[in-house]
């Protein structure tokens, strides 16, 4: 059974990934002005996945640089600290025929 988490728990965890240099991907704020462009909202994109039967979800990088040793451990750090699981962090990848383009995640659980 998946317990229902606030989205503020992860706006937390987002936010402690921006304050240690970890940049993942924010929704946008549609009702921003076309003039002024497409602003980001403080909510990040969450994405659902299920690993291994258990329902999780998932963050995607902001860019398409890969995730280096150290990241992947301080990820592995600041996520525990917040009682989630990481199940993987994963470098990008280009699909075999080169159709598109998956960018680097972070997948992870509640912790059980």
């Amino acid at each position: 059974m998946h317990k229902t988490v606030s989205k503020n728990r992860f706006k937390t965890m987002a936010k402690l990934l921006l304050k240690n240099g970890i940049n993942i991907d924010y929704q946008f704020d549609w009702s921003s002005d076309e003039v002024d462009g497409l602003n980001y909202t403080d909510t990040p994109r969450l994405g659902s996945g299920n690993y291994n039967g258990i329902p999780g979800w998932y963050f995607t990088k902001a860019d398409k640089i890969d995730w280096t040793n150290s990241e992947k451990y301080l990820i592995k750090k600041l996520f525990t600290s917040k009682n989630f699981k990481v199940i993987s962090v994963d470098d990008g990848e280009m699909e075999y025929d080169n159709d598109r383009y998956f960018f680097p995640t972070i997948n992870f659980i509640l912790k059980q």
